[in-house]
């Protein structure tokens, strides 16, 4: 039984008045496409104009903004991943670090911030981390408490709860970068010198092995994908990576992604394996 509006302080007012809006709107969904009517949920336009007829035609007072802010929210909680949802569109952002319902962390052009951003309670963040690993046929309980996925934009994601994590679920995303790193800029972001730019890509051009190799966040995957783009486009690539990184746009190309063992400890099939099988892709 919902608790009487009135009573309530504006902050939870709101809340129950997006939980409303979130339930019927999802209600008239479910039914449409078990009907026919619709084959997939609507786009986020679509969304809004079903918002604004559904909140016209209801008894609700709301300023511009409150209309706004309460049309965001829901369809992020249909669509998207929730209040996370602003975070993955900022392209500053490099990395999501969830420590907790009230703590959320982010990567902005190298600096570590904490963000405006919380989570209702540990349910809300766990409804988050099973929209993310459901679509890939993953799961996260108790008896598999970690899990490594992958948004469809690419983005990296980690989430591990409870027992392995004592103060509560935790998330990071590690974001899909938009464009890719090329030597090019990576020197005009002063990461890298001309004289060492023009070094790697001979080494790659005159196929001289190379290792990259660092600490968490020092750039690898990015200086990769730089020095990926010096391949010339009459060579077969075949990446091998335990989880998909990489952002090599050649025309020749096979990523190939290991597999973690499933929640009864089948089905693994590791890096070794893989490199094994590249070498009969001609690569």
């Amino acid at each position: 039984m919902m608790e009487n509006p009135s009573t309530m302080q504006p902050e939870d007012r709101s809340q129950a008045l997006e939980d409303q809006i979130h339930i019927q709107l999802s209600q008239e969904l479910e039914a449409e496409m078990a009907k026919g009517v619709l084959e997939h949920v609507p786009g986020r336009e679509a969304l809004e104009r079903r918002l604004g007829h559904l909140l016209e035609s209801g008894d609700f007072i709301l300023t511009e903004e409150q209309n706004m802010s309460l049309k965001r929210a829901v369809i992020d909680r249909i669509l998207g991943l929730g209040p996370l949802e602003p975070l993955l569109e900022d392209p500053q952002i490099s990395e999501i670090m969830v420590n907790g319902i009230e703590q959320v962390f982010v990567e902005r052009q190298g600096r570590i911030e904490q963000v405006d951003v919380r989570f209702r309670d540990e349910a809300h963040l766990r409804h988050v981390i099973d929209r993310i690993v459901a679509p890939i046929g993953r799961r996260i309980d108790e008896s598999s408490p970690l899990v490594d996925a992958r948004l469809p934009d690419g983005s990296r994601v980690n989430a591990i709860i409870p027992p392995l994590a004592i103060a509560g679920p935790a998330l990071t995303i590690r974001k899909f970068a938009r464009e890719p790193f090329t030597l090019e800029r990576l020197n005009a972001l002063g990461t890298i010198d001309k004289s060492i730019a023009d070094f790697l890509e001979q080494s790659v051009l005159k196929r001289v092995s190379v290792i990259i190799s660092g600490g968490t966040g020092s750039g690898k995957t990015s200086t990769l994908n730089a020095l990926g783009m010096c391949i010339p486009e009459s060579e077969r690539l075949i990446t091998i990576e335990d989880a998909a990184e990489l952002q090599l746009r050649h025309p020749d190309l096979v990523a190939l992604e290991a597999r973690p063992p499933n929640i009864e400890g089948k089905g693994e099939i590791p890096i070794r394996t893989l490199v094994r099988n590249a070498l009969r892709m001609r690569p």
